[in-house]
């Protein structure tokens, strides 16, 4: 374990051209499929360094690793950390993002603080559904929303009817897949495709003591899809 904490350092030491760091003296965030390690350089630049807990993983880290870096290179104002990585060693570093987790989300919070980081969140996801997408990250260039959601639909019940899903059941699915044509009609003149975040959760949001967006952290389940999909609210 302690060799494995060493070489945590020691790559982000290589990815930032050698500038000595060491590992912060404080447990890591442990989530659902990762830890999270703080890591402080010699000139006080904090990183993170993103474990994850199933190693096979890595190949679909990196991919979204990709993405992402693309997101930000096209919107580099996006409120999100940069990203860096050594392909040969399964770890995702970051930018450290200053603030806590949102967590909570409720009338409680005043009106005031609610509507700025409302305002903010805006901005972040306009950025995010305009950033054009490559062809090296979608087959095709566009897809009608009713033929995304029967595949999307289709792949539960396989795995559902396979005995491999965590969740579902077989007549639900049947019951959703009958509704496609009367709920996805409207939608389908809008054929384009964008970026979706995938996992914009409460805790993946980060803000300020002010309710101002610092960072949208996670981006392991980016992925590409119509903007019927993506376009909705977090």
């Amino acid at each position: 374990m302690t060799d494995s904490l060493y070489m945590l350092s020691q790559a982000a030491s290589r990815l930032r051209l050698g500038i000595p760091c060491v590992l912060a003296d404080e447990c890591p965030c442990l989530g659902g499929s990762h830890r999270v390690f703080k890591i402080v350089f010699e000139d006080s630049v904090q990183w993170a360094a993103r474990v994850s807990n199933d190693p096979d993983n890595w190949k679909a880290e990196l991919r979204a690793v990709r993405q992402f870096q693309h997101i930000k290179k096209q919107r580099p104002k996006i409120k999100a950390p940069d990203l860096f990585v050594e392909e040969e060693y399964p770890v995702v570093y970051s930018e450290w993002v200053s603030g806590k987790p949102l967590a909570i989300w409720n009338s409680r919070i005043p009106l005031l603080k609610r509507q700025r980081l409302l305002d903010d969140l805006a901005e972040f996801l306009l950025q995010l559904w305009t950033t054009p997408v490559p062809s090296t990250f979608a087959q095709e260039k566009s897809c009608f929303y009713s033929t995304w959601l029967t595949e999307s639909l289709d792949r539960g019940l396989r795995r559902t009817l396979r005995g491999t899903a965590r969740w579902g059941n077989a007549i639900n699915y049947l019951i959703m897949r009958s509704m496609i044509p009367d709920y996805t009609a409207e939608y389908d003149e809008y054929s384009g495709i964008g970026f979706a975040h995938g996992d914009l959760n409460a805790y993946n949001i980060i803000k300020s003591d002010d309710f101002h967006l610092t960072g949208v952290v996670d981006w392991d389940w980016i992925s590409v899809a119509p903007l019927p999909a993506i376009i909705h609210h977090p």
